[in-house]
């Protein structure tokens, strides 16, 4: 009996998903992204979307801020500012973002977590729910968090050097047993460049003092949430140096993920 109600996540997850039918289109909404990865990778720091008018398309996401100065997460509708010293502060309306994307998050599964859960093991079981696999996926976890490794990119001067480099130099830190959330998208493989292939993750406190780009993390219990969609809006900039930006360059999917795993 106890067995029958211990459902692994993955296998509680597709009973769902095939229950409501995970890839209806009534569900899907827009995906709004301002600017590209790939001209971040390439150094392209200079912002052009404010707070502002990133929050009219969405009430979750993440990003960077203008000249790199400190991650960015997106939660209920407010965005935060993750300094260099791993502080979380609420950011300015009038503050400009390079790179970020928003999404009005409205989960499609909700799910229990209740077993130590780690990186690699979530995501492969959240990739094996991904049945509409070129879809954009957000994901959110809140509750306990046996550990968290994150990193925060600190403020670059002109000239930018690429991300890679800056990365080099970047403040990481850990945390044990604390009470958070994770929030972030899947990216499809061909998106690399729009976005990183995979997973892209930031963490804040629930105290909302602390947080960053996710590097590594353990779970120990809490709540995942799910969302996707089949609609993605770009805003690309109208720069100088977004246009003189070899994209190409920053399309590689192996320096996009060193420069988002810290894996240099």
């Amino acid at each position: 009996m106890r067995q029958d109600k211990e459902l692994t996540f993955a296998t509680a997850l597709a009973s769902h998903s095939r229950e409501q039918g995970f890839q209806s289109e009534k569900h899907a909404h827009e995906y709004y992204q301002a600017s590209l990865l790939s001209a971040v990778v390439q150094g392209v720091y200079d912002g052009t979307v404010s707070i502002e008018q990133l929050l009219e398309h969405g009430n979750f996401g993440l990003g960077t801020f203008n000249a790199l100065d400190g991650e960015m997460i997106v939660l209920d509708g407010v965005a935060y500012r993750l300094d260099g010293d791993g502080n979380a502060s609420v950011a300015s309306n009038n503050a400009l973002t390079p790179y970020a994307g928003v999404i009005n998050f409205e989960p499609a599964v909700i799910r229990s977590l209740d077993t130590e859960t780690q990186k690699d093991a979530l995501e492969a079981q959240l990739d094996a729910l991904a049945e509409a696999r070129n879809l954009f996926y957000a994901v959110r976890f809140i509750g306990n968090i046996k550990h968290i490794k994150y990193r925060n990119v600190l403020r670059q001067e002109k000239p930018y050097k690429p991300l890679l480099e800056v990365v080099k130099t970047q403040a990481e830190f850990e945390l044990n047993n604390v009470e958070g959330t994770i929030l972030g998208f899947r990216c499809p493989d061909y998106a690399v460049g729009i976005g990183v292939p995979g997973y892209h993750l930031q963490f804040i406190s629930a105290d909302l003092s602390k947080g960053g780009h996710v590097l590594d993390y353990t779970l120990n219990s809490g709540r995942i949430e799910i969302d996707h969609t089949s609609s993605l809006h770009l805003e690309l900039p109208e720069t100088r140096s977004f246009s003189d930006a070899n994209l190409s360059a920053g399309t590689s999917a192996d320096s996009i993920l060193k420069a988002e795993s810290n894996d240099t």
